[in-house]
């Protein structure tokens, strides 16, 4: 009989999940698992609680939503996202509890005030929308969904002050398809507590937009929907709150916090929902007029206007897959990012879009014939248009005919005199204005280097620089002004627009990095643009030389401050977590946000340079490597890096990923903490590196032992603890361990967030090297200063 125990078990769980699934109920029982794919009804039909799929990270979300409408989603559980489809909630210990295929347990009702006195508790979906866990015995509320609400304001929430700084606010999405929190925020106001206000980031301009004038509220737009509402407003010595309910002249009605920045009111009646959308405007002197402030003009260059053209999207890398979208969220999705050239809608009789992020010019040029029509960002010429466009053109080529000899005469003169100047003069001046053009202040486009061939598509042009004016800027490459040296070669200040650092690399004639190092960091980082990584101002291929110049970063590189005794106390922990968000930051734009998907691999410390406010930049991308989007891994027979900060799978097999930045990028995270370089700290067994100290620290619960001792004024042991947890979590021995870097920052920006515990992490040592490769015919080449590995293999 003891055999068939286990059988007996797994045939009584499937019959009690069938049970579960085929009834509807409105309550989750102790005894009940709600997987996904399952759903809570509330008594009256009205709102549906289960998990949904959001469709560009592929995160599944515990959320509510109108039975009406599932696309009407009034709440979800922003702070705790599910890898995919494996999720599941239980109550455990009186919690809700969410699982996954990760194993952990992420408690929903983490932020509760209450407490649960006993296991027996029981979750409601309630036909308010709220979803209530309450202990069984007593019927006290240990947990309700409406104290931590998401972008929507439903009858019966409270909207407000709760005792000392705990405000129940409504958080827009963070696009159509994202629940993670966006950028707009409608709260009672902290200072007039009458008021309601919307706010544009943490800092950003705050709108009021309604008050309580004693008997009711008044909105700043037109409030012609008054009489949807019963609104009141309650206030004492602990709290301030607004509430409402629905008028018995609607089934429902309710507000959201619109990712535009716009407020929406929606009302149902009959089971049919309609809605109106008010831009918040804020009222002048005397109330007469109004002046919108909650629409963002457009920073893009071709503006948020766009026309149709006949046919189809081109068929090229530029071009995304179809999108589960229908045309309008295509269009706003397109709208509100400037690299978005032009959409489409997909014409197989289903919800999808696509997306083109190449140039106007190779989109108007290439676009195929079909029944279809594509959405161009700024216009595309039509044939109504045709006749101007071809008398506009006539007009300019018939001037040039004649003014063609004027110009030919002021050239000659032009050039005769510039003749008369001396040739090195004449080169610098000229090159004082290229970097003009460069300097992250300025904001013309950059002038062309026609005569560099770098083997790319050169969708952004870099100023090419003479040899003589980058010898003349350097003092003729004077010590004084050498900042260091790496294994590309020295890095001069130089200055060459009055007023203006600039930081000039030079490659060295021994460096074992090349040609095609220094032609693959100026296709690379010329086409980058964020506030994490270092920017290109220009280059200089001249006979043997070639040099790349970039801004001036007057505080040096990270290793500078985090591995020096005297240093080490001017980064405090403030900064230090500035310094990882930053870093976190960059290596996801590369990941994932730029133009093209980009692995670095060589992310170390002394690659971090640092600004004058301290903000992190990463630098050097001579052995960056392209991904396309369906590439997962590389391999290569010519590993390069540093040693300490390869991941293991690339060390030794030359396997490179995201995981393998990811890998570098946690072994700098505990280096920041630790203020201890990895590849130089050593146990007395000599088989100890800084990951092993960080692991066995971690096991015997004693992780603030691995914090720099500069830091014990100015930090909480708590972050500290949870950021050493995230760096093992980046320093796990597979790859498929590690999170990616989108996790990493979600990590960093969600402190509630329960992470995974992290299994033993790589341990690289001289030693573990050194064994390796006397078993290898791959021979290793270590630079003296940060033993960077050059490795070469035959064939």
């Amino acid at each position: 009989m003891a055999m068939f125990l286990p059988l007996i078990c797994l045939i009584s769980s499937f019959f009690s999940f069938l049970s579960f699934s085929s009834r509807a109920t409105d309550t989750l029982t102790p005894s009940d698992t709600l997987r996904d794919g399952q759903i809570l009804v509330s008594a009256g039909g009205v709102f549906e609680l289960g998990f949904f799929a959001e469709s560009f990270s592929g995160y599944h979300y515990l959320g509510i939503w109108l039975r009406a409408d599932a696309s009407k989603v009034v709440w979800v559980d922003r702070d705790t996202p599910i890898l995919d489809s494996s999720g599941m909630l239980q109550i455990l210990s009186g919690n809700l509890v969410l699982t996954d295929r990760r194993q952990v347990q992420l408690i929903v009702n983490t932020g509760s005030l209450a407490t649960a006195t006993t296991a027996n508790a029981s979750a409601t979906l309630l036909d308010t929308g709220n979803f209530v866990l309450k202990e069984a015995d007593t019927g006290n509320t240990i947990w309700q969904s409406f104290d931590i609400p998401s972008d929507t304001y439903l009858p019966g929430m409270k909207l407000g002050l709760f005792g000392r700084n705990i405000f129940h606010s409504i958080v827009s999405w963070a696009s159509p398809q994202n629940p993670a929190r966006g950028i707009f925020t409608l709260s009672i106001n902290s200072n007039d507590t009458r008021k309601l206000s919307v706010q544009r980031g943490n800092n950003g301009e705050k709108i009021e937009i309604s008050f309580w004038d004693g008997n009711g509220i008044r909105f700043i737009f037109e409030n012609s929907t008054a009489t949807m509402y019963n609104f009141s407003f309650q206030s004492n010595a602990t709290e301030a709150f607004y509430t409402f309910t629905t008028s018995k002249n609607y089934d429902l009605v309710w507000f959201v916090m619109n990712y535009t920045g716009n407020l929406d009111q929606y009302f149902m009646v009959d089971g049919k929902i309609s809605s109106v959308s008010h831009a918040l405007c804020e009222a002048s002197a005397g109330g007469s007029t109004r002046t919108c402030s909650s629409t963002i003009p457009s920073n893009c260059k071709d503006g948020a206007d766009f026309s149709q053209a006949n046919g189809l999207l081109p068929s090229t890398s530029n071009t995304t897959g179809s999108l589960n979208m229908v045309i309008t969220d295509c269009e706003t999705f397109c709208k509100n990012n400037c690299s978005c050239t032009a959409f489409a809608s997909v014409q197989n009789g289903q919800p999808g879009c696509q997306l083109y992020y190449g140039s106007k010019q190779d989109l108007l040029k290439n676009i195929e014939k079909g029944a279809g029509l594509i959405y161009i960002r700024g216009g595309a010429p039509s044939d109504a248009k045709k006749w101007k466009l071809r008398l506009a053109v006539a007009i300019p080529v018939a001037s040039l005919l004649v003014l063609i000899p004027i110009f030919f005469t002021c050239y000659l003169c032009w050039r005769k005199r510039l003749k008369e100047q001396t040739q090195q003069e004449a080169i610098f001046n000229s090159d004082q204005v290229r970097l003009f053009h460069a300097l992250p202040f300025h904001h013309h486009e950059v002038g062309g280097v026609n005569n560099m061939e770098l083997g790319i598509h050169k969708d952004k042009e870099l100023p090419l620089f003479s040899f003589a004016t980058i010898k003349k800027a350097t003092n003729y490459f004077a010590d004084s002004n050498k900042l260091g040296e790496g294994g590309y070669g020295p890095v001069y200040k130089a200055r060459i627009v009055e007023g203006h650092e600039i930081a000039v690399k030079r490659l060295s004639k021994i460096s074992r990095q090349g040609l095609r190092e220094f032609k693959n960091e100026v296709s690379l980082i010329c086409k980058l643009q964020h506030r994490n990584l270092v920017r290109l101002l220009g280059c200089c291929i001249e006979a043997e030389e070639s040099i790349l110049i970039y801004e001036y970063m007057p505080n040096k590189s990270l290793d500078f401050f985090i591995f020096d005794s005297t240093k080490q106390v001017l980064l405090d922990w403030r900064r230090r977590v500035n310094i990882i968000e930053g870093i976190a930051q960059g290596l996801l734009y590369l990941h994932k946000y730029s133009r093209l998907r980009i692995i670095h691999r060589d992310l170390k410390a002394s690659n971090i340079l640092l600004d004058g406010d301290m903000n992190p930049k990463i630098s050097d991308f001579g052995m960056a490597r392209i991904f396309r989007d369906n590439d997962i891994r590389g391999k290569t027979n010519r590993v390069v890096g540093t040693f300490g900060y390869m991941s293991p799978e690339y060390a030794m097999g030359g396997l490179f990923s995201e995981k393998s930045d990811v890998f570098s990028f946690g072994v700098i995270l505990l280096e920041i903490i630790s203020g201890e370089k990895n590849i130089a700290f050593f146990e007395a067994d000599h088989s100890l590196n800084l990951l092993s100290k960080a692991w066995h620290l971690w096991k015997e619960g004693s992780s603030m032992e691995l914090m720099d001792s500069t830091l014990r004024a100015s930090c909480s042991s708590s972050e500290v603890i949870r950021c050493i947890q995230m760096g093992l979590l980046c320093v796990q021995e597979k790859a498929i361990d590690r999170p990616t870097m989108s996790d990493v920052v979600s990590m960093l920006s969600n402190q509630p967030f329960a992470l995974p515990l992290p299994k033993e992490p790589a341990f690289l040592s001289h030693s573990s090297s050194t064994d390796a490769d006397s078993s290898s015919s791959r021979q290793r080449y270590y630079s003296k200063n940060d033993m960077t590995i050059s490795e070469e293999c035959g064939r």
